[in-house]
């Protein structure tokens, strides 16, 4: 009798947020997102929300509470010392962006918890009313083209290795994990595209950000680096004695990058040609920078760097594109030629 009423009060407990936050990732995370989506799920809840919400019952959890998390992520993030590259300690916060991400997690477990029964309603709706992020945009630091001749040329000279892979970042707007996961056989040397089929995330391949393949402009000057460097890669391993890589970009042990490699030759490059510090990304966004300065069309922009739909590359990239339209107003009120008129002729028989 005793274990039968331990039974049913077990039944009747309520569940509590980790157990669901456990079954969701295990189910839905594991079976339909993406390695990179998944550990990056794993780090907000592990670090962020289960040592707050784990044992409360997930039906009990309100909105309110939802928003003291925010607050108590936001200030005791001021608190946590983090180590610089050269050593120094200094104060660290967490960005509003981030705990954003966070309460989104906790959204979408309540979504799934909704469909399920368990709950009724969502705590963790609209973040973005009681925590203000910024445009998005300001988080990118783009190179001038001029910064980025320079950047190239200091990689060319004092960092050849690396040359290929910077110049390909540069000219195609790639990933850094879709440039570590490039493969020869995507490159297509007669119609001058690069076929975007794959990328690396902390040593997983998989498929692109976006789940989707697409194909990338290749410029004349990228096209001719890439073959000269496939033509060392092959004179590396034919004196090592292996196969070529199939990878594009790899070490002259044949060995494939990580990100690691990538960011310590990039930084190296950025130092010696006294550039200031930016990520890696950051190519991606002067890339696309370049080319709406060109007056590519934000459609054209969206495609090569394959973004999901137009609103992304709009709420990236559309406060650069204003000047040219104030241009094409001017120049309603630019003199204009006189009508050209068109005066009958008698057509003699």
């Amino acid at each position: 009798e005793v274990r039968r009423q331990e039974a049913e009060a077990e039944k009747n407990r309520p569940v509590t947020f980790g157990e669901y936050a456990k079954d969701w990732m295990d189910g839905h995370v594991s079976t339909n997102l993406k390695a990179s989506s998944k550990r990056g799920y794993e780090s907000l809840l592990d670090n962020l929300i289960l040592p707050a919400l784990k044992d409360r019952p997930l039906a009990a959890i309100t909105r309110e509470e939802v928003k003291e998390l925010c607050f108590t992520l936001l200030q005791e993030g001021r608190k946590r010392p983090k180590a610089t590259e050269d050593k120094k300690v200094k104060d660290a916060t967490l960005s509003a962006r981030t705990v954003v991400y966070a309460v989104r997690t906790i959204s979408a477990i309540y979504n799934h918890a909704i469909e399920d029964g368990i709950v009724q309603s969502n705590p963790a709706l609209r973040p973005g009313r009681f925590i203000k992020t910024g445009p998005r945009r300001e988080m990118v630091d783009i190179l001038s083209p001029k910064e980025g001749d320079l950047l190239l040329k200091t990689a060319e000279k004092h960092f050849s290795r690396s040359y290929p892979l910077l110049l390909c970042a540069m000219r195609t707007g790639m990933r850094q994990g879709e440039l570590l996961a490039l493969e020869w056989g995507d490159i297509d040397w007669n119609s001058n595209f690069i076929e975007v089929r794959r990328a690396v995330w902390q040593g997983i391949t998989g498929t692109p950000k976006s789940g989707k393949t697409r194909r990338v402009d290749m410029n004349d000057r990228l096209k001719a680096v890439l073959q000269q460097h496939h033509v060392r890669m092959k004179a590396e391993a034919l004196k090592a004695g292996h196969s070529v890589p199939e990878l594009a970009f790899t070490s002259e042990a044949g060995t494939p990058y990580d990100g690691t490699n990538v960011l310590k030759s990039f930084r190296a490059a950025l130092r010696k040609a006294k550039i200031r510090k930016i990520r890696f990304h950051d190519l991606r966004h002067s890339y696309a920078s370049w080319l709406i300065a060109n007056k590519e069309s934000l459609a054209y922009v969206r495609d090569q760097l394959g973004h999901s739909s137009i609103q992304i590359t709009v709420d990236l990239y559309g406060h650069l594109v204003p000047g040219e339209n104030r241009e094409a107003v001017n120049r309603l009120d630019a003199p204009q030629p006189a009508p050209l008129v068109v005066t009958a002729r008698k057509i003699k028989r």
